[in-house]
């Protein structure tokens, strides 16, 4: 047998941190169905007074194991260990380098109200895992309450062609700017366009402002190697209007979580209530629609305000296979006294 020692992420906030050892070891458990080898025991271990995450296989990892585990959100070193017992000796692993856009893009933007990066990161790490997709296929996600971008900054980290749809034409137009800023100070080669994706006349057009773009000179002469990213200011439940169906391998978004405003209706006015299950109820539809054959839905929301049972029944209404069995019912954590924050995980089967 072998055995690995994670070290966690140090940059986590406060409140993040505090959770973050329950969140790592639910999805290093998500990741070791993935491995080549198999997973004996997933656990905790004191070294010298620094906490290490532990892993402990049937053999050693491959370079693709390696590469699976680099991304892991909360993964900031992976050592092998000498011997019977940790302090017999540590070895660092080179870790692989998976970035097509350097992470700091999730991190240099700052707002009220934005979600932690590396619980963003995770989601984005479950929905692949939990999928029939892998980081080497061409992924196309999908954020369908995109905010400001936070999701669809992990994507293009990841290599992945993103979209959103957001309601809310300031984010959309925040966004749109920010992103071409990162691309011309970063000297990405890149277009920016504008297209009508729905709409029979421009009074009633919903546009995609889209880019592609690529991290090097050599790639991006080639159209078929860009990667894109397109934005929309429009309504989700629409969304099946806007994309192609069976177009998108996975869709992750962050739910208004029920505190400042409520969930916003096809009338782009507030609906006044708090629960996002309803929401679900009338997006779902569309979403199922644009996803593809295994694709997955992995949604964040406050359980305080809807409870994981009431969403996962929405989801079984539409024929998706919601993953409720460990390791997918570990993510549930407090973020402060009025929100008690989760994940859902559905898959189109």
């Amino acid at each position: 047998m072998m055995k690995y020692l994670i070290l966690q992420y140090p940059g986590h906030n406060r409140v993040y941190y505090n959770v973050a050892a329950q969140l790592a070891v639910s999805e290093l458990s998500i990741a070791a169905k993935r491995l080549s080898v198999k997973c004996q025991k997933i656990d905790f271990e004191d070294v010298c007074g620094v906490r290490y995450i532990t892993i402990t296989l049937d053999d050693e990892l491959s370079t693709e194991d390696i590469a699976i585990l680099s991304r892991l959100s909360f993964v900031f070193a992976i050592f092998n260990q000498f011997g019977l017992h940790a302090d017999d000796g540590l070895a660092p692993i080179p870790m692989a380098n998976f970035q097509y856009i350097d992470s700091k893009i999730s991190t240099i933007q700052k707002y009220a109200g934005k979600t932690n990066e590396l619980f963003t990161k995770m989601m984005v790490n479950v929905a692949l895992l939990a999928s029939d997709f892998t980081y080497d296929d061409t992924i196309s996600l999908l954020d369908p309450v995109a905010g400001r971008g936070t999701t669809l900054n992990e994507a293009t980290v990841y290599g992945f062609n993103a979209f959103g749809v957001e309601i809310e034409n300031k984010s959309v137009h925040e966004n749109q700017i920010f992103f071409k800023k990162y691309l011309q100070n970063e000297r990405y080669k890149f277009t920016a366009d504008k297209r009508m994706v729905h709409g029979k006349s421009k009074k009633d057009a919903i546009y995609m402002h889209e880019f592609e773009y690529a991290n090097s000179k050599e790639a991006f002469k080639n159209k078929e190697d860009r990667k894109q990213l397109g934005l929309i200011n429009g309504n989700s439940q629409d969304a099946d209007k806007y994309f192609k169906k069976n177009s998108i391998n996975l869709i992750v978004g962050d739910l208004p979580y029920g505190i400042a405003h409520g969930n916003t209706g096809a009338n782009k006015a507030t609906t006044g209530t708090r629960d996002p299950s309803e929401l679900i109820a009338s997006c779902l539809p569309a979403w199922k629609a644009v996803l593809k054959k295994g694709g997955t839905i992995v949604l964040a929301w406050n359980s305080f305000v809807a409870p994981k049972q009431k969403l996962a029944d929405i989801f079984k209404e539409h024929g998706l296979k919601v993953l409720t069995k460990a390791p997918y019912d570990g993510f549930e954590h407090m973020v402060d006294k009025s929100i008690k924050r989760d994940i859902i995980v559905a898959k189109k089967l």
